[in-house]
């Protein structure tokens, strides 16, 4: 009999408590569908100075860049590397200076050879030597002195 009673409190205590454990438990709103923008300004807002600056405009204007922007597309090969983003290799010399070639890497890890008189895109390689290399730099028709860029073959610790 015992056993019985047993049985049936346990039947009842499997079905009775997991309903009333989900009764207790509150129910979770839904989640707002689009929250406001956490930053947002009304349209009609206008801000009053008051002989005052404002505070979210940077008061000293930005400088123009003196260097020219270079084209989105460039021409293949050597000519489409910029003289600041080449980096040289090596030299191999001769006894004859016209036989003289300096290895340039590119990014993107091309390689190149250049002689005396190779374009590149913003100037020209004008000499070469054992230790430097003398690019000569494509500058605008009213100057009247050209620029010459020298880059060390080796630079020391701290140069480029």
């Amino acid at each position: 009999m015992y056993r019985v009673l047993a049985v049936t409190i346990f039947w009842i205590a499997a079905w009775v408590l997991p309903a009333l454990s989900q009764a207790a438990q509150p129910a979770i709103p839904p989640p707002p569908d689009d929250p406001p923008p956490v930053l947002s300004v009304p349209k009609d807002y206008k801000y009053d100075s008051r002989g005052r600056r404002d505070p979210f405009v940077n008061p000293v204007p930005k400088p123009v860049s003196a260097t020219p922007a270079a084209p989105a597309v460039r021409p293949p090969g050597l000519k489409g590397v910029l003289i600041a983003e080449a980096t040289i290799a090596g030299v191999v010399t001769s006894r004859e200076p016209s036989m003289n070639v300096v290895i340039i890497n590119a990014p993107a890890g091309k390689t190149y050879f250049a002689r005396i008189g190779d374009e590149l895109y913003d100037g020209s390689v004008k000499e070469i030597r054992l230790d430097t290399i003398t690019f000569a730099l494509n500058s605008p028709p009213d100057t009247s002195a050209p620029r010459e860029v020298v880059r060390k073959v080796r630079p020391a610790p701290g140069e480029r």
